[in-house]
């Protein structure tokens, strides 16, 4: 067999074994191991074949030896600022929708299933527990979940007499469209609750304050700052909005991974692709729009970055935004945490800034 069948045969081994490896990483996080296994050694044979081919009339100087290497630094460059960012942007677009498993009345609570419509034609699944001290709170959950992990915090406001308002966000749960964008148009989702609230007899429109967790604390920012309605904001585990948010300067804890920089900048225009939705200024300009009404920021020590990006947040809003830093809290995981600190700090925050107590 001639040196250059050897060569060929090589590249194209090696080139396919390392697709192979990538598609199977992909394969297992999208649950589909077959399609991406059979594709990436496709992709990694064709690739391999030719690079050898492009590579040939070199084959007596010496870069004809690095052709491997060459070809694999072309190939995880792509990866990690072409297809991880589509990846991720996908990911951010279509979230996985998981139904109410619980509602307040198995906890005790007079509730109504309520329908909520956006401005741009959104119908949103949502309770509504009624207010008995004229002020209502609206609890907005994280991505990939639904109103019933916002019910332990419903519970505790209701039961000191708010009433609270707990949607589902878009493309989530039982609430209606197929895209999600990053946040940056849940902030409609908040205002339809908004709107809602102001027309209940139960509830005073001044006194409107809203909760919201990991995704859901974009949310009630993004719609704070265009309504002032929203008089006082809880934003449990508040992470980047935009990259911008995580740089000038770079976060302490992200510094050592200045490379995936560009990642996330490719990430936020391909989710602007995919959604249809332009991206939204970054939090740390949308604070600057809400003081100074009260924001309290609730970060995770476990949570690489939250604190820090919870502290630049407030930075930012000034001096009626503060930090509560949980360092043995889990990503919006404060209320299991410390429950009962935690229900005091929320409670002690909405009486003060929606009642004036």
């Amino acid at each position: 067999m001639s040196t250059l069948k050897i060569a060929l045969r090589s590249l194209v081994v090696v080139n396919t074994a390392a697709c192979v490896i990538i598609g199977l990483t992909f394969g297992t996080l999208t649950g589909n191991i077959l399609g991406w296994l059979i594709g990436s050694a496709v992709i990694g044979a064709a690739i391999g074949a030719l690079g050898e081919r492009l590579f040939r009339p070199l084959a007596a100087k010496r870069i004809y030896r690095l052709r491997m290497v060459l070809v694999l630094l072309v190939e995880l460059l792509l990866v990690v600022y072409l297809v991880i960012p589509i990846y991720a942007a996908n990911f951010n677009v279509h979230p996985t929708r998981f139904p109410a498993t619980v509602n307040p009345g198995e906890l005790g609570l007079a509730y109504e299933d309520i329908r909520l419509q956006t401005q741009d034609g959104i119908e949103l699944a949502a309770w509504y527990i009624p207010s008995r001290n004229g002020a209502a709170i609206i609890a907005v959950h994280g991505f990939n979940g639904n109103r019933t992990h916002v019910i332990y915090h419903a519970d505790a406001l209701a039961k000191h007499g708010y009433g609270v308002l707990a949607l589902d966000m878009r493309a989530h749960g039982e609430s209606g469209g197929d895209r999600f964008g990053a946040s940056w148009t849940s902030d409609l989702d908040v205002l339809a609750a908004v709107d809602y609230l102001q027309r209940r007899p139960d509830v005073q429109p001044d006194r409107i304050g809203a909760l919201g967790l990991s995704s859901g604390a974009h949310a009630i920012l993004y719609a704070a700052a265009r309504s002032p309605s929203i008089k006082a904001l809880i934003a449990d585990g508040t992470g980047g909005g935009r990259v911008e948010d995580a740089i000038n300067p770079l976060l302490p804890e992200i510094q050592q991974y200045w490379f995936m920089v560009p990642m996330v900048w490719n990430t936020d225009r391909f989710t602007e692709l995919l959604s249809g939705s332009p991206a939204k200024p970054p939090i740390r300009e949308q604070v600057k729009l809400i003081a100074p009404r009260p924001i309290l920021f609730i970060a995770a020590g476990k949570a690489e970055g939250e604190i820090s990006q919870a502290n630049r947040y407030a930075a930012s809003a000034g001096p009626t935004a503060q930090v509560w830093a949980i360092p043995e809290a889990d990503h919006v995981g404060g209320i299991f945490a410390r429950p009962q600190e935690y229900q005091q700090r929320m409670l002690a925050f909405f009486d003060q800034n929606l009642l004036g107590k």
